[in-house]
Parts: C-alpha cells; sequence; structure tokens
C-alpha cells in the first residue's frame, strides 16, 4: 500500500501492534494518545508531524445545546468503526446497594479470606489492594477525620455502609482538586427530580447523614454530599470488571447523549477506562451518541428505565416508531381466529388503554397485553439455564403467542444459540444435527435482528459471529469427514468461516481478556491463524 500523509491506520500485523509511521511510513509501535488514528516510529517525527495532525487529532467537539445542554458533535466525517474517545475513570467504586466488597478491586468479599487495612480497618481481599489508588480517599480520611479504624463484622447485602464509599471517593477528588470539582459541578445531578422521587431523601440518609457522623465530614454540606449523589446516579457507569459490577464516573464520556439506536458503542479497557467507537458513519454536526439503557429491553421497559434512572423520556426513531423498524420486539400476537397480525399500541410515547391489531384492526385492551407479556415472562424466569430442551419448550410454548422478535423470545434465542455445543465436554462434535441446523439458524435470525436493533451491541454482535463461525466450521468438517462435499464448496465454506471470525475480531477487539467476550476474541485469533494455515494448505495442494 502506497503511503500517503494521514492515511488511516491499518489493524496491527500478525505477531505485534505495529502500523505505520504518519510521517516516514516507517514500522511503528506508538500511536497519539489523543486520537489513536495515526502512529510514529519515533518522538521526534511525532514532534514534527503535531502541526499538520493537531486539527485533526479529536473528530469531536463540546458544544452546548438549546435543549439537552453540553453534547458531543462531531467536527468531521468519523468512519465507522473509528475510535472516537478513549478515557480514564476520574472515580470509580461500589454500587450504593452492595454487600461488602474488596475496596481495591471491588470483587465480593467471604468473612473468612478478607484481611483488614493495616491503616484504617476496612476489609479488602489482600495486601495488594491495601496499596490500590481506588482505597485511598476511605482510608486517608478514616485515618485523618474519624481517627478510629472501620470495623465491619456483617457480611450482609445490601451493606449500608458501602453506600457511602463511592462519593466519598468523588468529594475527596473534588476537596483535592478544585479544577476537578469544577468540572464535576457542571454535570446534571436531577436533584430537583430526585427530590420528587424520594431519592433525595433517601440519599440524605443513607449516604449524607452517614458520612458526616462515620466519617466527620464536616467541610461538606448535606445538599453538596446529596448533589455528588445525583452526579454519580445521573452519570455513572456500570463496569462489569469485577463481581459485581462496579460503578465509575467519566467526565467526558458523561456528554454523550443517549438513542436507543446509537451511532456509538461502548466497551472497557482492562484497567477500567471507556473506549467509545463509530458504528456508523458519522457526518460533521452530527451528535454522537450512545445507549443509557438496554436494548435488548422492549420500548416501554426502555421508557421506564430511562425515566426512573435518568429523568427523561426518550423519543429516538426506535421508541417512536411502535413495531420497532417492523420487529415487533413489544408486541404480542392476534388472538382472533386465522388472523396473523400483531397487537401494538398507536405509540409508546404516551399511555394507550387500547391496542390494536395490524391486520384485523381488532382492538385489545393494554390489560389483556399486560396478561400475555406477564406470562411470557414468567415462563422465562423458569428457563433451565444449562438445559438445551428447556429453552427450546419455552419457544415452543410461547411462539403463538407473541412474534418470534419478542423481546423475551429473543433473550432465550441469544442464549439458546450459545449454549448448543457447550453441554458436552465434546462440544459441537456431541450435537445432532437438527440441533446444530438450529444453531446456525438462530444466529442468522439474530445477527439480522440485531442489524436493526442492537448495531452498537458489539458484545453480542461478535459473540452471534463467533456462534455462527463454530456451527459453518463444524458442519464443514462433518461434510469433509462424509466426503459430501467437493473442493470448490469446502474453500467456501472456510471463506465463509473466515470472514465470520474476522467479524468476531473487529467487533471484540476492545473487549478485556477478563470478560468472557475477551476469551472469545482470543479464541477467535488463534482460529483465524489456524484456518489461513489450512487454507494455504489446501491452496498448496491444489497447485
Amino acid at each position: 500500500m502506497k503511503w500517503t500523509r494521514q492515511m488511516k491506520i491499518k489493524l496491527p500485523r500478525m505477531g505485534g501492534n505495529c502500523w505505520d509511521c504518519n510521517v516516514c511510513g516507517e514500522p511503528a509501535s506508538s500511536r497519539c494518545s489523543s486520537c489513536l488514528s495515526v502512529a510514529y516510529c519515533s518522538r521526534e517525527h511525532q514532534k514534527c508531524d503535531w502541526t499538520n495532525h493537531k486539527p485533526n487529532c479529536l473528530s469531536y467537539e463540546i458544544k452546548n445545546d438549546a435543549v439537552i445542554g453540553r453534547c458531543i458533535v462531531a467536527k468531521r466525517l468519523i468512519k465507522k468503526d473509528e475510535l472516537v474517545l478513549k478515557e480514564k475513570p476520574l472515580v470509580i467504586g461500589p454500587s450504593g446497594t452492595t454487600g461488602p466488597v474488596c475496596l481495591g478491586c471491588h470483587n465480593n468479599l467471604q468473612p473468612e479470606s478478607c484481611h483488614p487495612c493495616q491503616n484504617c480497618g476496612w476489609p479488602l481481599c489482600s495486601e495488594r489492594c491495601m496499596h490500590s489508588p481506588n482505597h485511598e480517599p476511605e482510608c486517608k480520611w478514616a485515618e485523618e477525620k474519624r481517627k478510629e479504624k472501620v470495623r465491619i463484622t456483617q457480611f450482609i447485602c445490601p451493606h449500608p455502609t458501602y453506600a457511602c464509599i463511592t462519593p466519598l471517593r468523588l468529594l475527596y477528588k473534588c476537596k483535592k482538586n478544585p479544577s476537578v470539582g469544577d468540572e464535576v459541578s457542571a454535570l446534571e445531578s436531577h436533584c430537583k427530580d430526585r427530590m420528587t422521587d424520594g431519592k433525595y431523601e433517601e440519599d440524605r440518609f443513607a449516604v449524607a447523614k452517614l458520612l458526616k457522623r462515620f466519617y466527620k465530614l464536616e467541610e461538606f454540606s448535606e445538599e453538596e454530599i446529596i448533589r455528588i449523589c445525583g452526579v454519580l446516579q445521573i452519570n455513572g457507569h456500570e463496569v462489569p470488571l469485577s463481581e459485581p459490577g462496579h460503578i465509575a464516573l467519566f467526565l467526558k464520556c458523561s456528554m454523550f447523549e443517549h438513542n436507543c439506536i446509537p451511532n456509538c458503542s461502548k466497551s472497557f479497557t482492562e484497567d477500567g477506562g471507556v473506549v467509545i467507537r463509530a458504528v456508523m458513519d458519522i457526518r460533521p454536526g452530527e451528535h454522537l451518541n450512545i445507549s443509557y439503557t438496554d436494548p435488548v429491553w422492549n420500548t416501554p421497559s426502555r421508557l421506564k428505565h430511562l425515566r426512573l434512572s435518568k429523568y427523561f423520556s426518550c423519543s429516538c426513531q426506535r421508541c417512536s416508531d411502535p413495531s420497532e423498524f417492523g420487529t415487533n420486539f413489544s408486541g404480542i400476537s392476534c388472538s382472533a381466529p386465522n388472523c396473523k397480525g400483531v397487537v401494538l399500541p398507536e405509540t409508546f410515547l404516551e399511555e394507550c388503554d387500547n391496542w390494536k391489531c395490524s391486520s384485523c384492526l381488532k382492538p385489545v385492551p393494554s390489560s389483556t397485553v399486560l396478561s400475555v407479556q406477564i406470562q411470557v415472562a414468567d415462563g422465562m424466569g423458569k428457563v433451565n439455564k444449562s438445559s438445551i430442551m428447556s429453552h427450546i419448550n419455552f419457544i415452543e410454548k410461547f411462539k403463538s403467542k407473541v412474534p418470534q422478535n419478542f423481546c423475551h423470545l429473543v433473550e432465550v434465542k441469544l442464549t439458546l444459540a450459545q449454549i448448543i455445543g457447550q453441554t458436552s465436554e465434546k462440544g459441537l462434535r456431541a450435537v445432532d444435527k437438527n440441533n446444530l441446523d438450529l444453531k446456525e439458524q438462530l444466529c442468522r435470525e439474530l445477527l439480522d435482528l440485531s442489524g436493526k436493533l442492537f448495531r452498537a451491541e458489539c458484545r453480542i454482535l461478535g459473540v452471534l459471529h463467533f456462534e455462527l463461525h463454530a456451527a459453518i466450521a463444524e458442519k464443514t468438517r462433518r461434510a469433509i469427514d462424509s466426503k459430501s462435499i467437493n473442493t470448490n464448496e469446502m474453500q467456501m465454506k472456510l471463506m465463509e468461516s473466515k470472514a465470520q471470525l474476522e467479524k468476531v475480531i473487529s467487533y471484540l477487539k476492545y473487549e478485556p481478556e477478563t470478560l468472557p467476550e475477551g476469551k472469545i476474541y482470543k479464541q477467535a485469533m488463534s482460529n483465524l491463524k489456524e484456518l489461513n494455515n489450512l487454507y494455504k494448505s489446501m491452496k498448496t495442494k491444489i497447485l
């Protein structure tokens, strides 16, 4: 490939992270830490290229919108899969409703295996976590303000004392660095809204009064502490890198607005940072957005979650379309004889007492719809998570009551597509033909649906492409063993399997190895290498 200035970075070459220097085109191992879109072979080349690179370094800018306030806007064309932001958390800590966790790594603690911190008494999982920067705020203030060690004797969940840790850590950061305090004060807290639903007063008693009594925190008023709780509730992200997951606050990431069909995807790094990348081309002037809720939930559930936790009503394209782009993700099947229509409301953005069939136009009371939805939800709760037949029986039982893409059916299908091949040590080799065909069919159906509803869910997409690759590879292996496939057909199947692996790698390349998706990424890299070697070997034999 001929080198030109500001060319797009290539994928890492096999054998290590190596790109082309943006100045000389020679191999380079270091990228611009701000945008990660260009690389350099030396610090000198990075310095001499700064004048040229500076205008393009960040792909976005922060603007003030009359309706939503501060937001992130593209200042140039952002290409699909381009990295938009990589940010370290300002603060991390346990959620407000957790049992005792290690305040270094945030993993669960058991009374028989924890070690009290020598300085403050908070229980930790190891001596290493005693020196974790995460633990510094509550440790130092316990020594300086409380002046006596903390004693945790009850290992119950939720444990009330842990509700104060993350707010304390953010207060500590603000106190230590006033400029950080200014940035945090610019974040939304929705204190007025939180007064109306009781959360404001809950935080007064569960956090503010506790900090003042337990930590003798006199330099902050109760109102200041409660506001910090609001900032964390509205802007915090749940990070799945510990068990249970913990909360992180990112200053820049907090300015990405919400959309149920977002144009950006969110992942987390091994060390708890956040990675935001574009999942589609984003034109200059367009707002960048991520999802604040679970896109695998139906519209009523997403709207309710956003209203209760973020205090706004979403009216994005997906929420505004009752059919959710023709998928009927939130509808139920019409019960009229010989009618194959779907029952949906006119809109989800307002209360609708009556829903209507899309085919026969029969009105259906919302109470009837709710009854069907509860039946399906109850049935889903009884599915044996490790049993293939339990999943299949659930789908068969309710497929006449709800459309094939109904939200709860999709959740069960997502699990089923993965567990086919995981219930035996022999893997897919032990799976009969019908279930192997079912696995492939489910993956293709779910990928088609994901393209409409979950385009930013890189973990879901990566896993589905991996499972599809596995099904194709196993069917090809069986065809080779039975000699029912010719060389050309075999090559085509291998190329299809390779294409699926390349998609897996693209979707999961930012997932940390501590997560299942990170392990799948590593396996996909290994499988791709083996597949490439096999394909080369076949071509050599043919020639």
